[in-house]
């Protein structure tokens, strides 16, 4: 028969190593947007953490495993982001708008960039084994884009010509390359630019 104690220590093991993967996880997250990929270390997380080198290689034995990790942390953050959306009863437009804002509030502040464009900018230098993990998050953006964008042409609530999927690209690369450019010109370019995309889907 198992100890009371026993149990209880067994019972928490799995939560304190939760906790710990996930908190290399955030702050990785965060080299990831503030340094790119290629220029963190585990010292960097080693360092801030308080652990040990050998702590984070038990998690992540690789530098692309956590690069992999990060996928799915931004994916699942996305998805947590897109139920709400979806389940707001508001035009398209609106749903494109929430997106949006989320997106900035998300990446801008402490020199920050969003982290999908992060690793977008690194994609030749990174791990063969992230690639594919990559290209599912850039799918699942877009898809999810272009599914609100289908239901405002149905709706007659927004005009675009061609497919759906493409005008998610456009739009995509359009709020983040803006955002970019902000970061330069400042927030008098930002504003009027999401303005625009959004006039020109409801020409």
């Amino acid at each position: 028969m198992t100890h009371p104690s026993q149990t209880a220590i067994q019972a928490t093991r799995p939560q304190r190593s939760k906790n710990r993967k996930q908190q290399i996880i955030e702050f990785a997250l965060e080299l990831l947007q503030t340094r790119g990929f290629e220029n963190f270390s585990y010292q960097d997380l080693s360092l801030e953490l308080g652990i040990t080198k050998a702590s984070i290689h038990y998690h992540f034995p690789k530098k692309e495993d956590l690069g992999v990790a990060l996928c799915a942390g931004i994916q699942h953050w996305h998805q947590t982001m897109f139920q709400e959306i979806m389940a707001n009863d508001v035009p398209a437009i609106e749903k494109i708008r929430i997106y949006i804002n989320g997106l900035l509030n998300y990446a801008m502040g402490n020199n920050k960039i969003c982290p999908l464009s992060s690793l977008q900018a690194d994609v030749t230098s990174l791990p063969p084994a992230m690639l594919p993990a990559l290209r599912d998050l850039d799918n699942h953006e877009l898809e999810f884009i272009a599914n609100v964008l289908e239901q405002g042409r149905n709706n007659g609530e927004l005009s675009f010509p061609g497919e759906a999927i493409h005008q998610a690209a456009i739009v995509v690369l359009s709020v983040k390359g803006a955002l970019q450019y902000s970061r330069i010109h400042g927030p008098e370019l930002l504003q009027p630019t999401l303005k625009q995309i959004e006039q020109l889907l409801q020409t």
